[in-house]
């Protein structure tokens, strides 16, 4: 998935990979966005669980164990 920098409108780049291990992470801190940073500008753009739904629709929650 191609997401642009809010900043500059460089695109960024979210794998499925990356987008399910994010979505790992935001639901472990409970968190609503994923930060990921811009390799033009080095800002921050803030990604929301809704694009990373997306980017991973057949991402589940891994059971605690």
């Amino acid at each position: 998935m191609q997401i642009h920098c809010s900043y500059c409108g460089a695109p960024l780049n979210i794998s499925r990979k990356q987008a399910e291990a994010a979505l790992d992470w935001l639901h472990a801190e409970g968190k609503a966005y994923y930060e990921v940073r811009c390799p033009k500008c080095r800002k921050m753009n803030k990604v929301p669980r809704e694009v990373l739904t997306r980017a991973a629709p057949t991402w589940k929650p891994q059971e605690a164990s």
